[in-house]
């Protein structure tokens, strides 16, 4: 579309509005565009989906704020939009413009055009006198070094960036080009990979070595869940309750007598901390784009059916990649059920500004001795605490886990505490 019609259609068809990538909160700087749900000339309305996009930390839909036809798409799949960034543009209709006559609008239109196209042929008049070649500048660097003029190379890269390898063909001389297809294929057998980490991975690179930096208390306990899956085996003639549901809700009513470890800690406040009423239990799910932390808010008011219902729903969401800010944002304590997928005991890493994380282990039935030291099999799960060390003590942690202990495995002991 030229400049005319643009301004023509933003005057006699509605007003052109541009809309922002909006702020999606946790600092978060920028997002890629995973997938467009529009294109140019569909209709939206208010609160349809225009773009799935992804962060360093979750992976979210974009909603119009406008009813409308969308009239321009700044960016393409898989590009980087800036919090605050033209996102797309917009056409909705305009009532600030009935008033003026169709000559006044000619008018300005002509003139917003004019001055349109002189920035634009200053702008191209810019660029075609700096004939800029786009290059890091340790390229630059190493064409300076072995004498190479970057404005004789096409450059491979994006947007014709020249790169490295661009500069190692140039120099390349012809014995050293391979001589056959034979060649070819056993370099490129034995070469390594260079990944880019997608979005996800940044987020775990990030959060990960945050937490590294945290002096973890670290403690380790088996139980036994022998009783918790008899009794589970009765609540699934009613509905199909898992053991995560009821980890979760046994978790909850011992941090009522532990509240500290349902606390998260900002180091810029070094002799303070905030310890939360709400459980907001963090519970880390593996999915198709990575693992990803919701977290079932206020699960100290809500029922064993309220929680399965939750959570449920959370894990639909993940693997669908449809998870809100709202869903994984808040949480204040963490779960990691690690044994659905395999191992015993681990050593988690605390999901800062949390203070606290427990690793599930996968469910074994293994011989024990019981109290006539007879050996039966019994249903056995290790469970792996990480805490942060300046806020929780060890006495206080051990203490919590025998609370914990107590219902798992004995688990009528929870009923007059359920709401």
């Amino acid at each position: 579309m030229n400049i005319y019609s643009r301004f023509l259609s933003r005057y006699y068809f509605g007003a052109v509005k541009i809309f922002k990538l909006p702020d999606l909160g946790e600092k978060i700087k920028e997002a890629t565009i995973k997938k467009w749900h529009v294109k140019i000339g569909d209709h939206v309305n208010e609160f349809d989906p225009v773009a799935d996009v992804s962060t360093d930390k979750m992976f979210t839909q974009i909603p119009s704020n406008y009813t409308g036809k969308i009239h321009k798409l700044f960016h393409q799949e898989d590009e980087t939009c800036l919090v605050g960034g033209d996102f797309l543009e917009i056409e909705i209709e305009s009532d600030n413009q009935e008033s003026a006559t169709p000559q006044t609008q000619h008018h300005q239109v002509k003139q917003e055009v004019t001055k349109q196209q002189e920035v634009h042929q200053t702008i191209q008049t810019n660029n075609n006198a700096s004939n800029h070649k786009l290059a890091t500048p340790a390229v630059r660097h190493l064409a300076k070094q072995k004498g190479i003029d970057l404005n004789k190379i096409q450059g491979s890269g994006q947007d014709g960036r020249i790169l490295k390898t661009d500069l190692e063909k140039q120099t390349q001389s012809p014995k050293e080009q391979p001589q056959s297809s034979t060649k070819i294929n056993i370099k490129s057998e034995s070469a390594s990979t260079v990944i880019k980490m997608s979005d996800f991975q940044k987020g775990m690179q990030k959060s990960m070595t945050e937490a590294n930096s945290i002096p973890h208390l670290y403690l380790k306990e088996e139980v036994d869940l022998t009783e918790l899956a008899q009794m589970r085996e009765q609540l699934k003639k009613e509905k199909n309750i898992t053991f995560m549901t009821l980890l979760i809700k046994s978790f909850s009513l011992a941090l009522t007598k532990y509240p500290i470890l349902n606390s998260t800690y900002d180091p810029t406040k070094q002799f303070e901390y905030t310890q939360h009423s709400s459980h907001n239990v963090s519970v880390a799910l593996d999915s198709p784009k990575g693992l990803v932390v919701p977290n079932i808010k206020n699960v100290q008011n809500l029922s064993i059916s309220q929680i399965q219902d939750e959570l449920n729903r959370l894990r639909i969401l993940g693997e669908k990649g449809q998870l809100s800010f709202n869903e994984l944002s808040g949480g204040t304590i963490c779960l990691s059920n690690i044994g659905t997928i395999g191992g015993t005991y681990t050593g988690p890493l605390i999901l800062a500004p949390q203070v606290c994380i427990v690793g599930i282990g996968r469910l074994m039935t293994v011989p024990r001795y019981d109290a006539k030291m007879n050996v039966v099999p019994r249903k056995i799960m290790n469970l792996s605490f990480g805490c942060d060390h300046r806020v929780i003590d060890g006495a206080t942690v051990a203490r919590f886990n025998n609370v914990w202990k107590t219902y798992l495995e004995n688990p009528t002991s929870m009923f007059i505490h359920l709401k």
